[in-house]
């Protein structure tokens, strides 16, 4: 075999080396592994002979435009080879379905889902990488660029936290039952596209997120409030199949193992409502501990779930 046919075979190896490292990034990001076991055709022996390779080939990507990164020991795809000149509109859109992404459950459909958002956001520019980096701090931090038509009453509610009287609320809740609180402000919360005002109740046994947009009116008190010790831990069991399934959330450890397989679990800072209806779809294998209150709470939701079958 001729060197230029030896040469040329060296030269087909390479492109198809970057190929196939290229489809890689564009499904996601790759395990350093994997990407030294690739280029070192499975080879590697340690040595600094294939980071001289390795190199080599990042460098020829960033000749055609093509920028990687390397964080905690995956490849990442930062400049695309091919781009799209998304509108501001159109990032806005985009960092809108991430979020609501966040709602689906984990499965075929939630992949598919976060599947085509990385396909946008593969072939972002800087500026749109920019962009979305811009909007995604504001969506996190106040959401206020899709909440403008209620931010005179976010600034009102805002202003109440940072004077910390005593509040006397009149809302709804959202089957249209009508409220009147005796409360202390905590803060203005921001939890799965609702801007809620976080309250402790004037008894000082139950914190309150009530969704601004359903509070009909807000008066100040002239009395102080106090809002230390906030009560935001639960502590409830599971067991049976459960207990042997159940996956913790972020928010939650595991406080006990029963000798029966029972689980106690330990919840802070999940929105009460929120915790309520999920552990109600758990059933028999589900029971709360503390606080009475929320424990109460969950016996008048069971019975008039039952008041509806008499």
């Amino acid at each position: 075999m001729s060197d230029n046919v030896v040469k040329e075979k060296k030269y087909n190896d390479a492109c198809i080396k970057l190929f196939e490292f290229l489809k890689m990034l564009y499904d996601g990001e790759v395990d350093y592994k994997w990407v030294i076991d690739h280029f070192s055709d499975g080879n590697y022996d340690g040595t600094s002979n294939t980071h001289v390779t390795l190199n080599k080939y990042l460098n020829a990507m960033k000749i055609f435009g093509i920028r990687v990164k390397k964080v905690q020991n995956k490849y990442i795809l930062q400049s695309p080879l091919y781009k799209i000149d998304f509108t501001n509109n159109d990032i806005k859109s985009i960092v809108s379905l991430k979020n609501a992404s966040k709602l689906l459950p984990k499965g075929k459909y939630k992949a598919s889902f976060d599947k085509f958002v990385h396909d946008l956001e593969i072939r972002f520019d800087e500026s749109a990488q920019n962009s979305m980096e811009i909007f995604e701090n504001a969506i996190n931090s106040n959401l206020k660029f899709n909440n403008t038509d209620i931010t005179k009453q976010i600034q009102l509610c805002e202003k109440y936290c940072r004077e910390n009287h005593k509040l006397e609320i009149i809302y709804n809740d959202e089957t249209g039952n009508e409220y009147n609180l005796l409360c202390s402000p905590v803060e203005v919360t921001y939890v799965k596209r609702k801007v809620c005002l976080k309250a402790l109740g004037n008894n000082g046994n139950r914190v309150y997120e009530i969704p601004i947009e359903l509070i009909k009116s807000i008066k100040q008190l002239p009395s102080s409030s106090s809002t230390k010790g906030l009560p935001m831990t639960v502590l409830f069991r599971i067991k049976g199949r459960l207990a042997l399934n159940y996956k913790m959330r972020d928010d939650e450890r595991l406080e006990q193992l029963e000798a029966d397989g029972s689980k106690l679990i330990v919840n802070k800072n999940e929105d009460l409502n929120n915790l309520l209806k999920r552990l109600m779809r758990y059933g028999t294998q589900c029971e709360i501990i503390s606080p009475k209150f929320l424990r109460e709470e969950m016996m008048e939701l069971i019975n008039k779930t039952l008041s509806n079958y008499q």
